[in-house]
This record gives structure tokens, sequence and C-alpha cells, in this order.
């Protein structure tokens, strides 16, 4: 098992020294977790001539730990730069050694990586290595011996930074860290849910004593709040009284330490501060003009559901304005229903009881003009009996959308059609708004490009199809390709036998012209085959 700590360093302005840095403020080792810290520099030179390698504190962070297990113990140190440049030593003091009487290290190592050809800046103690001091320069491998530890002993490690002071991971080694961690374990804490409000301000005040309950139930510790990881690590700075965040999201840190062991933990939440009431930002309301005079009563009832957003309408209040600082200032509310021709006015939402928890949804009131029969042109390129395309070039097609032959749809915004079948069809204009649906109808024609006037009862005669109900209103004028007139007919005949004043027509191609009752005329050509 591998147990990694995040070393994050945070240098903080303040007038004293970070202790940590010293061998009185080291940080004990509980458990696992994250580790981070306001050390910064040398402080007190306190590793000189103590068997260190060469070397002394430049930038340094001492740390204590406490040994629960039998068996070796090893460590990667793990600068997250990984530019060989940056260059990371250790010194081990023990056991159970203390400030002021370290004795002499029992490991270090002050290898430059660059120095000893290396091709990482990684630095510990692992299996296999044999020697417990290296460096320093090109001395060495960046690795020594691990430790063999017993329950009971206590250890100093400083970790130094001769250059370079970013963040770094120690991940712990060796077979003590089989089954969990070497180290005691710290209190028993929990991870709290966040607190949250809301103020269009973006600043809130939060009693962060409502979450001790959450964090830890045991007894003889001592619980802070810090604003840092690397404050609640050196426990310092702790917060006193009520919160004030002018953050969005604030991520506060509470340090549980055990009073007997020393030992701490540390958890986080987030302090939440929400602009206001979670409401729908832009909505559009729309009313239709149904009888055309270009103005119409909107009642905004209708919509508190829509802007509310699923919020709760007993818990929330809602007014209405025509401008945008009215509605911040909550002044001059407009009524409930106002009379528009169409603008653009502001909802404000806010919690009952809390003014400054609120929200603004700007809202569009639009008037939609019912569609409208308008002249328009029916296009089939193609005609014929069995695939039938049109199209409908309609002024303003874009604010529709059409079906054939149903009421119900389906509906399509574009104006072709295809595989429509002869015939007069029902075309139904809905607008998109849902204001109304009008419908007309329509020819679509069709016919058979060949007919075999033989008398065999198959194909004897040629007639437009589909449209024989309108019969008396639309005729048919076929001519030969020389334009002469042969036969005027209208669709309620049974169609042209392939004569003319009695003497059958020879094989040939012939052409028509088809006068509908709304105008609409057709031209082509079709073959008769004998």
């Amino acid at each position: 098992m591998r147990i990694v700590f995040l070393i994050l360093f945070l240098i903080a302005c303040i007038s004293i020294q970070a202790q940590s840095s010293d061998c009185s403020g080291a940080i004990q080792i509980c458990g696992d977790g994250s580790i981070s810290s306001n050390a910064n520099g040398a402080g007190t030179q306190e590793i000189s001539e103590l068997n260190s390698c060469s070397s002394r504190e430049n930038n340094s962070l001492w740390l204590y730990i406490e040994i629960t297990k039998a068996g070796t113990l090893g460590f990667d140190l793990k600068p997250v730069s990984a530019n060989l440049e940056v260059d990371y030593d250790f010194f081990i003091f023990g056991p159970n050694a203390s400030c002021g009487n370290l004795g002499q290290s029992i490991r270090c190592s002050t290898t430059n990586p660059i120095a000893s050809g290396a091709t990482t800046n990684l630095t510990g103690m692992r299996t296999g290595e044999t020697d417990t001091s290296e460096g320093p320069g090109a001395n060495g491998n960046n690795f020594i011996k691990p430790l063999d530890v017993l329950p009971g002993e206590t250890y100093f490690i400083v970790i130094d930074r001769p250059i370079g002071d970013g963040p770094f991971e120690l991940t712990w080694t060796g077979d003590v860290t089989d089954d969990g961690t070497p180290f005691p374990e710290g209190p028993e804490i929990s991870k709290p849910g966040n607190l949250s409000t809301c103020n269009a301000s973006g600043q809130a005040s939060f009693d962060l004593s409502v979450q001790e309950s959450e964090i830890t139930s045991q007894a003889n510790t001592t619980l802070s709040f810090h604003e840092n990881l690397a404050d609640a690590t050196d426990n310092i700075q702790p917060i006193q009284g009520s919160y004030t965040s002018n953050e969005p999201v604030k991520t506060i840190f509470a340090r549980v330490e055990n009073d007997l062991t020393g030992c701490a933990k540390i958890t986080e939440f987030d302090l939440i501060i929400e602009d206001g009431p979670i409401i729908t930002p832009e909505y559009e309301y729309s009313v239709c003009d149904l009888d055309f005079n270009g103005i119409e009563t909107f009642s905004f009832p209708e919509i508190n559901r829509e802007i509310l957003n699923g919020l709760d309408p007993t818990q929330f209040e809602i007014a209405y304005f025509s401008d945008p600082m009215e509605a911040l200032e909550n002044v001059n509310p407009l009524p409930s229903n106002l009379t528009s021709e169409g603008e653009t006015i502001y909802a404000r939402v806010w919690e009952k009881g809390f003014p400054d928890c609120y929200n603004i949804s700007e809202i569009g009131l639009n008037l939609n003009i019912p569609p409208q029969l308008q002249d328009f042109d029916l296009i089939q390129p193609v005609v014929n009996s069995n695939n039938n395309n049109i199209s409908i070039d309609l002024q303003n097609s874009g604010d529709y959308e059409y079906s054939i032959g149903n009421i119900d749809g389906p509906y399509q915004e574009e104006t072709e059609f295809q595989n429509i079948s002869s015939g007069f069809q029902t075309l139904y204009i809905r607008d998109k708004n849902g204001c109304a649906i009008i419908s007309t109808e329509i020819a679509i024609i069709g016919y058979d490009n060949f007919f075999t006037p033989n008398n065999d009862g198959v194909n004897d005669f040629w007639q437009i199809k589909g449209i024989a109900e309108m019969a008396s209103e639309n005729y048919i004028s076929i001519f030969d390709r020389y334009g002469k007139l042969l036969k005027r007919l209208d669709t309620s005949e049974k169609g042209w036998d392939g004569t003319f004043n009695g003497k059958a027509m020879p094989a040939d191609d012939y052409w028509f012209r088809l006068e509908l009752k709304n105008r609409q005329e057709v031209s082509g050509h079709f073959s008769l085959l004998r």
C-alpha cells in the first residue's frame, strides 16, 4: 500500500516566521491525508554539522512521525514540477530525537538531479538501496536505504528545497504501509455539507458553528476553522465568530485535533453565495393578436409558474417592472394585467422575508399574428400518377409549418412535399406560435405517361387522375404535336379515347393543358401507343 500526502506550500505575509520551518513547529503526521504549510525560508538553522550531507536548511519544512507498526519505512519525494533543475533534499533524525537534542541525522540526501545524471528529480528512501546518505551534488542516485522502524519510535523528517519552492507529493512506502497507515490515526471526523445562502450583493455572513456537530462528536478534541489548508495545517489564524464571504464559492477548512495525542485531521466544506433564487433567466411571453389590432392584454399571473422555474410559489414573491433599475430597487411595479403592443419587461423574484435574496428575469412580450390565407403558388415540377412532388410558395413561409391531408400532422417547416397522392388535398398551415390553423384545398395533378386505346379494357382512355369530384370546374385540352386542338373534356368524363372526329389518331406524343378552378394551370405530354 502506498500512502500519498500532497504538500502544498502557500507563502503568507505574516509578521512571525511560520513555525513549521523549525523543529518546534514540526507538522505531526496522523493517518493519511493532505498537508499544507505557510513554511517559507530556513527559520532557525538546526541541522548544520549534524551529518547533514554537507548541506543546511534553505527553505525547509519539518515533519514529525510516530510509528505504530514494525517494519521498513520509505518514501518517494516527488516535486510537482518535473523540471530537473528543481532540487529537493531531506534529512531524518531519530529515533526518539527531540528538538534541541536531535543528534546526528540517520538518513540524508543532497544529490543534485542534473549533476548526478538522473532522469527525474524524484528522491527518497526505497527498498534495494544500501547507502544511508548521499550527496552533495553529483554523489548518489537520489535514493537511500529505508528505515527499520518499531512501534513507539518517533522521527523528525526535514524536507528542504535548495532549488525551487513549489508543491510536492510525499508517498510513503515499505511494508509498514501494508493494510493501512503506520502512523497514529487522527480523531474521527466527517465531511460536513456545504453552507448556502443567497444575496444579490454577492456578500454574506455564515455561522460556521452550525457545522461542528456534523464534523465530530468525539470528546477531548479541539475544532477550529481556517481560511486555507496551510493555516489549518499550521493551526494558525483560526476564524473567530461568523465568517463574511464575498466569493461565490469559498472553501473553509476545519481542523480537529485530539487533545490527548496531538494528532489532527482536516476536512473542508464550501460556503456558497447564490445570486438569488434559481429562476428562468429569460422568457418569451407571447399572445395571439386575434383581432389584428396590434395590441393585446398580457396577464402576468399566467406566467408566474414559468418564471419561478419549479420554486414553491408560497415561499417566494414575484413582481413585474418596465425598467431593470426599478426591478433592482423594487419600485413602481406593473399591474397584473398589462395592455401592450409588445415590449421587454423584468420580473423580480425574492424569498419571502429575505428581500435581498432575489433574482431578475428578462421577459419579452410578443404579439403573434395568426396565419392569414394569402395568394400562393403551388409548384409541381414533375407530374406523375405515382410519385408527385410539390412545393408551396407562400409569403412569410418561414413563420409557419405545414401538413397535407391531416390536421393533426405531422407538420413540417419545409414547404416541399414528396410522394403526394394525386387529387384534391387539404393543405393545413399552422402558426409556429400556436395561434391558429387554417386550411385550403390544393390540387395534386397526376396522370399516366401513356395509354393504349385498343379496346382490351386496359389503359383504353387517358385522363387526369384524382380530381373527378370537381369536374364541372376543371377542363382539359388535348393537342397534337402541331398544336391542333383534338379534344376538350372535363374531368368527369371517362377520358380521351385517342380519336379525333371519330378517326383513330396515330401512335405519337400528345400534349395537354389543364385549367383548374383556382386558376392553376398544368401542361404536360403523354404517349399514345398502339
